[in-house]
């Protein structure tokens, strides 16, 4: 005859009930939300690990603020364009609505990977916003519906799953749980 001692499944059954599912589920969130804004808006890597893509020669001109004109006219620099540009010195509009006014100065490197960032308005939004709660647990987003469906776009756009957990993600989640109920059951 085989005897179960049921005050180990009480105990154990007892421990689970204790997990509180919101708070980690917000440690999940909230350490996630840092390693895909990195890998997003700074590395620019998509969810499988390959670059999410590669800006055009036009949109690295806006990016940059090296547009023809801007180039330095005279000295040792000539033809060369200022390694960091200041206000006035990405040139001014030369047609349209604007034309005359100071082009924006983004002070972005010429690394032409994308990071889906050149206001960082998008990164921003993503880094300042906490967890957002959804049906059981917490999503990983941004604030406003403008940077949520430029989110959307990009992953049309380029052709592939920029926004799913990588495999080291997963990995990072599955850490932090193991470790919340190593903890609980110490």
């Amino acid at each position: 005859m085989i005897t179960v001692n049921i005050s180990g499944f009480e105990e154990i059954r007892n421990k689970i009930a204790s997990i509180n599912m919101d708070a980690l589920c917000f440690n999940v969130a909230s350490s996630l939300k840092a390693e895909v804004r990195n890998r997003v808006h700074v590395e620019g890597k998509a969810s499988d690990g390959s670059l999410i893509g590669e800006y055009s020669k036009g949109y690295m001109k806006v990016r940059t603020g090296n547009y023809p004109e801007t180039a330095v006219k005279r000295g040792k620099n000539k033809r060369n364009f200022r390694a960091k540009k200041t206000a006035g010195q990405a040139g001014v509009f030369t047609n349209g609505p604007r034309k005359g006014q100071p082009r924006p100065v983004y002070n972005r490197g010429t690394d032409r990977d994308v990071v889906l960032s050149l206001t960082r308005q998008m990164e921003n939004d993503m880094k300042a916003t906490e967890p957002i709660p959804i049906k059981n647990g917490f999503g990983i987003g941004y604030s406003n519906e403008f940077n949520h469906n430029k989110a959307i776009w990009n992953e049309k756009r380029y052709g592939k799953p920029i926004w799913d957990l990588t495999k080291e993600e997963n990995q990072l989640a599955k850490d932090i749980v193991n470790k919340y109920v190593d903890e609980i059951n110490s």
